[in-house]
Protein backbone atom coordinates (compact mmCIF):
# COMPACT_ATOMS: atom_id res chain seq x y z
CA UNK A 1 0.00 0.00 0.00
CA UNK A 2 1.09 3.30 -0.86
CA UNK A 3 1.97 6.42 1.12
CA UNK A 4 -1.00 7.94 0.06
CA UNK A 5 -2.90 5.58 1.10
CA UNK A 6 -1.96 5.24 4.39
CA UNK A 7 -1.86 9.50 5.25
CA UNK A 8 -5.55 9.03 3.32
CA UNK A 9 -6.67 6.30 6.10
CA UNK A 10 -5.45 7.74 8.78
CA UNK A 11 -6.65 11.06 8.20
CA UNK A 12 -10.10 9.83 6.94
CA UNK A 13 -9.99 7.55 10.08
CA UNK A 14 -9.10 10.56 12.72
CA UNK A 15 -11.52 13.04 11.16
CA UNK A 16 -14.21 10.59 10.89
CA UNK A 17 -13.59 10.16 15.26
CA UNK A 18 -13.35 13.63 15.58
CA UNK A 19 -16.73 13.84 14.51
CA UNK A 20 -17.79 11.23 15.95
CA UNK A 21 -16.62 12.23 19.19
CA UNK A 22 -18.18 15.86 18.47
CA UNK A 23 -21.67 15.40 17.81
CA UNK A 24 -21.59 12.79 21.04
CA UNK A 25 -21.16 16.42 23.26
CA UNK A 26 -23.29 18.12 21.30
CA UNK A 27 -25.72 15.45 22.20
CA UNK A 28 -24.74 15.21 26.11
CA UNK A 29 -24.97 18.98 26.26
CA UNK A 30 -28.34 19.23 24.52
CA UNK A 31 -29.46 16.81 27.16
CA UNK A 32 -27.81 18.74 29.69
CA UNK A 33 -29.59 21.46 28.60
CA UNK A 34 -32.81 20.49 28.30
CA UNK A 35 -32.77 19.16 31.68
CA UNK A 36 -31.99 22.73 32.89
CA UNK A 37 -28.27 22.12 33.80
CA UNK A 38 -25.12 24.13 33.78
CA UNK A 39 -23.25 22.84 30.50
CA UNK A 40 -21.72 19.06 31.41
CA UNK A 41 -18.13 19.21 29.01
CA UNK A 42 -18.13 22.14 26.41
CA UNK A 43 -17.73 25.39 28.52
CA UNK A 44 -19.88 27.53 25.45
CA UNK A 45 -20.84 30.30 27.67
CA UNK A 46 -17.13 30.92 28.24
CA UNK A 47 -16.79 30.52 24.05
CA UNK A 48 -20.08 32.91 23.36
CA UNK A 49 -18.77 35.63 25.86
CA UNK A 50 -15.29 35.32 24.20
CA UNK A 51 -16.75 35.66 20.99
CA UNK A 52 -18.80 38.59 21.63
CA UNK A 53 -15.57 40.69 22.74
CA UNK A 54 -13.46 39.48 19.65
CA UNK A 55 -14.83 40.94 15.69
CA UNK A 56 -14.01 39.46 12.03
CA UNK A 57 -10.96 41.80 11.92
CA UNK A 58 -9.17 40.47 15.24
CA UNK A 59 -5.82 39.00 13.92
CA UNK A 60 -6.61 35.49 16.36
CA UNK A 61 -9.90 34.89 14.78
CA UNK A 62 -8.48 35.28 10.74
CA UNK A 63 -5.82 32.91 12.38
CA UNK A 64 -7.92 30.29 13.11
CA UNK A 65 -10.00 31.11 9.79
CA UNK A 66 -6.94 31.15 7.91
CA UNK A 67 -5.93 28.04 9.43
CA UNK A 68 -9.20 26.05 8.83
CA UNK A 69 -9.41 27.35 5.29
CA UNK A 70 -6.15 25.61 4.62
CA UNK A 71 -6.60 22.45 6.61
CA UNK A 72 -9.67 21.91 3.98
CA UNK A 73 -7.88 22.59 1.22
CA UNK A 74 -5.19 20.03 2.23
CA UNK A 75 -8.07 17.29 3.17
CA UNK A 76 -9.70 18.13 -0.45
CA UNK A 77 -6.20 17.77 -2.25
CA UNK A 78 -6.02 14.05 -0.25
CA UNK A 79 -9.65 13.36 -1.52
CA UNK A 80 -9.30 14.35 -5.17
CA UNK A 81 -5.87 13.08 -5.49
CA UNK A 82 -5.62 9.87 -8.07
CA UNK A 83 -4.42 7.04 -7.19
CA UNK A 84 -2.71 4.25 -8.80
CA UNK A 85 -5.32 2.76 -11.55
CA UNK A 86 -6.59 -0.34 -10.94
CA UNK A 87 -6.57 -1.57 -14.58
CA UNK A 88 -5.15 -0.05 -17.98
CA UNK A 89 -6.54 0.14 -20.97
CA UNK A 90 -5.35 -2.26 -23.95
CA UNK A 91 -5.38 -1.55 -27.78
CA UNK A 92 -8.73 -3.40 -29.00
CA UNK A 93 -8.43 -4.74 -32.41
CA UNK A 94 -12.06 -4.08 -32.49
CA UNK A 95 -14.00 -1.28 -31.76
CA UNK A 96 -16.54 -1.01 -29.43
CA UNK A 97 -14.79 -3.24 -26.71
CA UNK A 98 -12.88 -2.15 -23.92
CA UNK A 99 -9.58 -4.48 -23.24
CA UNK A 100 -8.34 -3.78 -20.08
CA UNK A 101 -5.44 -5.61 -17.74
CA UNK A 102 -5.43 -5.60 -13.85
CA UNK A 103 -2.31 -3.50 -12.42
CA UNK A 104 -1.71 -6.13 -10.39
CA UNK A 105 -1.36 -8.79 -12.92
CA UNK A 106 0.88 -6.29 -15.10
CA UNK A 107 3.30 -5.84 -12.15
CA UNK A 108 3.55 -9.26 -12.00
CA UNK A 109 4.18 -9.57 -15.31
CA UNK A 110 7.12 -7.48 -15.44
CA UNK A 111 8.53 -8.61 -12.65
CA UNK A 112 8.66 -12.30 -14.34
CA UNK A 113 10.00 -11.12 -17.20
CA UNK A 114 13.00 -9.03 -15.55
CA UNK A 115 13.29 -12.17 -13.21
CA UNK A 116 13.74 -14.51 -16.86
CA UNK A 117 16.43 -12.00 -17.48
CA UNK A 118 20.22 -13.61 -17.19
CA UNK A 119 21.76 -12.53 -14.07
CA UNK A 120 18.80 -11.25 -11.95
CA UNK A 121 17.77 -13.66 -9.33
CA UNK A 122 14.93 -11.73 -8.25
CA UNK A 123 12.47 -8.93 -9.18
CA UNK A 124 9.49 -6.81 -8.26
CA UNK A 125 7.42 -4.30 -10.64
CA UNK A 126 5.32 -1.40 -9.51
CA UNK A 127 2.89 0.55 -12.45
CA UNK A 128 1.40 4.12 -12.09
CA UNK A 129 -0.71 5.79 -14.81
CA UNK A 130 2.58 6.34 -16.92
CA UNK A 131 5.41 5.01 -15.53
CA UNK A 132 6.88 0.91 -15.00
CA UNK A 133 9.04 0.79 -12.30
CA UNK A 134 11.19 -2.60 -12.38
CA UNK A 135 13.68 -3.58 -8.91
CA UNK A 136 15.57 -5.97 -9.93
CA UNK A 137 18.30 -7.74 -7.95
CA UNK A 138 21.19 -9.53 -9.12
CA UNK A 139 23.94 -11.56 -7.45
CA UNK A 140 26.97 -10.27 -9.29
CA UNK A 141 27.26 -6.27 -8.52
CA UNK A 142 29.35 -5.51 -11.45
CA UNK A 143 27.91 -7.68 -14.43
CA UNK A 144 27.86 -4.81 -17.54
CA UNK A 145 24.57 -4.62 -19.62
CA UNK A 146 22.53 -6.20 -16.90
CA UNK A 147 20.02 -2.98 -16.39
CA UNK A 148 20.15 -2.50 -20.24
CA UNK A 149 18.58 -5.94 -20.46
CA UNK A 150 16.41 -6.09 -17.79
CA UNK A 151 14.97 -2.73 -19.48
CA UNK A 152 14.78 -4.29 -22.78
CA UNK A 153 13.07 -7.61 -21.05
CA UNK A 154 10.15 -5.21 -19.95
CA UNK A 155 9.87 -3.27 -22.81
CA UNK A 156 9.19 -5.99 -24.88
CA UNK A 157 7.04 -7.35 -22.33
CA UNK A 158 5.38 -4.12 -22.55
CA UNK A 159 5.13 -3.77 -25.88
CA UNK A 160 3.99 -7.28 -26.29
CA UNK A 161 0.53 -6.94 -23.99
CA UNK A 162 -0.13 -3.32 -26.50
CA UNK A 163 -0.89 -0.90 -23.73
CA UNK A 164 -3.18 1.99 -25.11
CA UNK A 165 -0.72 4.53 -23.66
CA UNK A 166 2.84 4.03 -23.97
CA UNK A 167 5.07 3.84 -20.31
CA UNK A 168 7.99 5.23 -19.35
CA UNK A 169 10.44 1.92 -17.76
CA UNK A 170 12.42 2.78 -14.85
CA UNK A 171 14.49 -0.22 -13.47
CA UNK A 172 16.81 0.09 -10.92
CA UNK A 173 18.94 -2.98 -9.69
CA UNK A 174 20.36 -3.98 -6.30
CA UNK A 175 22.91 -6.62 -4.98
CA UNK A 176 21.17 -9.38 -3.23
CA UNK A 177 23.44 -10.29 -0.18
CA UNK A 178 24.28 -14.32 -0.71
CA UNK A 179 25.56 -14.68 2.48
Amino acid sequence: MTATKWITRVVSALLALALFLGSLLVVVEIVAAALGRAPAVLPYSDWTSWLRTHSWNDWIVNTVLVGLVILGLLLLLLAFRRGKPASLALRSESGGVDVTASRRSLEKSLAAAATRTTGIVGASASVSRRTARVDAQTVAPSQPGVREEVESAVRARLDALGLERPMRTRVELTTKDTR
